[in-house]
């Protein structure tokens, strides 16, 4: 049961290596769990990395304030409440035919991937310059791992052992070009 019509999306740079990223490794289940135990966006993460990874670096000033501000009322009052329906129609929902839930689960998931699809849209549009820059790997995932940190630092959270685990599965897979440096870089930590 198709919601919405095919092709309805503008071509993303950000969409496309976002869904590529999200789809290796333990990408998903690291990214889960930032989203779960440290109510980060998982759009804003994987932004984080297309960054570095289009060319861009690191962010400059107010670059990832002003991505945070213009999906926050989009994020908080679609995507979470997407987010929020499509978990309890996984659970008991009462008097509802399980199958009729279910289905309605099928088209309220379909929903918060469209809005996810949005989201990213917004974060992408929010960024005004070029992808000018190095497109050396070593460089990109230094880049990558400023802006990750900048992330975490605006929702005040210092990584423990499991977060920089995390850190460095996402890094891994969105720079394997780059896993020498990384290696080396968390073995000084």
């Amino acid at each position: 049961m198709a919601v919405f019509s095919e092709g309805i999306f503008p071509p993303s740079e950000f969409w496309d290596f976002a869904t590529r990223l999200y789809a290796r490794g333990d990408v998903e289940s690291v990214c889960l769990r930032f989203q779960d135990q440290h109510h980060a966006n998982v759009n804003v993460l994987l932004f984080c990395c297309w960054v570095a990874s289009s060319g861009r670096g690191s962010f400059r000033d107010g670059e990832l304030e002003a991505a945070l501000a213009v999906t926050a009322d989009w994020h908080g009052n679609v995507s979470m409440t997407l987010r929020t329906l499509r978990r309890y129609l996984r659970g008991e929902v009462g008097a509802a035919p399980r199958r009729l839930a279910d289905d309605l689960g099928r088209v309220v998931a379909e929903s918060e991937i469209y809005a996810e699809h949005v989201e990213q849209l917004m974060l992408q549009d929010s960024l005004q310059r070029p992808g000018t820059g190095t497109f050396d790997p070593a460089e990109q995932v230094r880049a990558a791992s400023i802006n990750l940190f900048a992330y975490l630092g605006r929702l005040k959270i210092k990584p423990d052992n499991e977060d920089r685990a995390g850190l460095a599965e996402l890094l891994g897979q969105g720079f394997p070009e780059a896993a020498d440096w990384l290696v080396e870089q968390l073995s000084k930590n």
